[in-house]
């Protein structure tokens, strides 16, 4: 796959506060957004009655079919002629403005944007774009929604009274999308239908969600060549291995320091801490209670102290971690399986990527690596566009357009011979094409993911092969798609403030000791009442 999600968590988000938390903020680099009972019922028996039926899409055979592990199909080549998906421009003629959020940098101007110019005669609609950096996304939205400046499609942000905004600023989309009433945009009928599961607020689908799942999980990259050359293996048996790894690989004469970024998360997959939440006691609890929190972060604590990881990482942002990795200064890095294709990008060609699977950190078996969120994010159509809805969903029904499909190959790479070369009767993308398809289409609308990493060749087979491997025994956040009002109101500082203890802990200014009393602060400024409101929805779902 071309650029897409390279790492689309932040590193805040790393830690696990963001998602412990509940939180439902749907857009790029976020956890998922679901609903709940906050206005209305919203069990599973009301979300059945509207799902859009599934239908999948079989115009392509997988080269390694990914559908018994619960991940996404590999392809080795792109077909040598792709179909052609839609018939006819999804555009009426008239500007469709876009609000979304990116993770990549802003694309030329349309002026000096060749693929921007096609992309907008091939959807037979001039497409204008509000783009915002994804950490910055939640107050811009808020800021748009107060002024009534949301646009014809955007991605919904996190604000109070989800449930309530959308229902007076967002398309109730249910008369087009609920059943098979969805076989209209057969495209969007391809999506999975647990993501759907986050688009349902009060028994209506108010928008279009954009799946990931498994491609989203996070796992620690290595550099193998690096390495093989030192004669290291890419296979760990406790905690301990992790630690001498990371001290062999430190060289500070080489201005080398084993992890790109904090590997908090890998550690706590090494001791078993859930993903998020879990039920127990007949009460969802969440995983900063797990006394094993303590002895994670002890061990973040000393990979820090011993200098293992690199001194920038606590204000660094996610390209810096790419750099690292790439240049070989920080060969260790926690992404996400989707980054796979921009860490290639990063990477000289005698380069490789090995994933590291979690062992558990007393040498007795696995660790459990955390699930991806079946829904990376949802786009709704805005009620200032209801007369055009139809056309709104088409266009989002041409950007869902999957693998193997003449849409999808100028989707993700462009015009052939400017922001794309054919390698091996494959495309890849050129420094222009990457540049220029910045136009974050995939935080729109996308189909599916399909592992296709024509960059390097053998990359597929080994993405393929280490989500195998992982991803089948990986823990599932049990409350994914679910809204808690409170962690829409106060979850964002509940975040900062037991982050920043984290940060403190890790950095060695406060001991691991005061990590109980900063999650029993959480948890009655809010964390309980989090905790409330999800689990009623979770039994109802039951």
């Amino acid at each position: 796959m071309p650029k897409f999600d390279s790492q689309p968590l932040s590193r805040r988000t790393l830690l696990g506060a963001g998602a412990a938390l509940g939180l439902s903020a749907t857009l790029p680099g976020c956890s998922n957004t679901g609903r709940g009972g906050a206005s209305g019922s919203n069990d599973s028996a009301a979300k059945a009655k509207v799902l859009p039926t599934y239908t999948r899409y079989g115009g392509v055979k997988a080269d390694l079919s990914g559908a018994q592990y619960g991940i996404p199909d590999a392809f080795v080549h792109y077909p040598a002629d792709p179909v052609q998906a839609v018939k006819e421009p999804p555009g009426d003629g008239k500007p469709i403005a876009v609000m979304t959020s990116t993770n990549t940098p802003i694309p030329p101007k349309l002026e000096q944007n060749a693929f921007w110019q096609q992309f907008n005669k091939q959807v037979g609609s001039p497409v204008q774009l509000n783009l915002t950096p994804s950490v910055d996304y939640d107050q811009k939205f808020a800021t748009a929604v107060a002024g009534g400046t949301l646009g014809d499609i955007f991605s919904i942000g996190n604000v109070p009274q989800k449930p309530q905004m959308l229902a007076a600023k967002a398309v109730d989309l249910t008369p087009y999308l609920s059943g098979d009433k969805i076989n209209k945009y057969p495209y969007l009928a391809n999506l999975p239908t647990t993501s759907w599961n986050a688009t349902i607020f009060d028994g209506k689908v108010y928008g279009v969600p954009i799946p990931r799942g498994a491609i989203s999980s996070e796992v620690l990259y290595a550099r193998k060549d690096i390495l093989d050359a030192q004669g290291l293996p890419a296979e760990l048996k406790s905690a301990d291995d992790f630690v001498q790894l990371c001290k062999a690989l430190t060289d500070k004469h080489k201005n080398r320091f084993a992890m790109a970024d904090l590997p908090t998360g890998y550690v706590r997959n090494m001791f078993g801490i859930a993903n998020t939440w879990k039920e127990a006691d007949g009460k969802l609890v969440s995983s900063f209670e797990d006394p094993a929190q303590q002895e994670a972060l002890a061990l973040v604590q000393k990979l820090w102290k011993s200098g293992y990881i690199h001194p920038d990482a606590f204000t660094s942002q996610n390209q810096d971690r790419k750099t690292r990795f790439g240049n070989g200064t920080g060969p260790l890095v926690q992404a996400t399986f989707s980054g796979w294709p921009t860490y290639l990008q990063t990477m000289d060609e005698e380069a490789e990527i090995a994933i590291i699977p979690p062992p558990a950190h007393d040498g007795s078996g696995t660790g459990h690596t955390w699930l991806g969120a079946p829904t990376l994010s949802v786009t709704a159509v805005s009620k200032s566009a209801e007369d055009r809805v139809e056309t709104m969903l088409a266009y989002l029904n041409y950007l869902a357009a999957p693998f193997g499909t003449i849409e999808y190959l100028f989707r993700k790479y462009g015009i052939k011979g400017i922001d794309y070369q054919v390698r091996d009767g494959d495309p890849v993308l050129t420094k222009k094409g990457f540049s220029e398809t910045q136009l974050a289409l995939q935080y729109q609308a996308d189909g599916p993911w399909a592992i296709f990493l024509p960059e390097r060749k053998g990359s597929a087979e080994t993405c393929f092969n280490a989500m195998k491997e992982v991803c089948p025994d990986a823990l599932a956040n049990p409350v994914d798609g679910m809204y808690s009002e409170t962690a829409s109101r106060k979850g964002g500082q509940l975040n900062r403030d037991i982050s920043a203890v984290s940060d403190d802990i890790i950095q060695g200014r406060k001991p691991v000791s005061d990590w109980a009393q900063a999650v029993k602060k959480w948890k009655s400024a809010g964390g309980d009442k989090i905790a409330e409101e999800l689990y009623t929805q979770y039994k109802s779902s039951r």
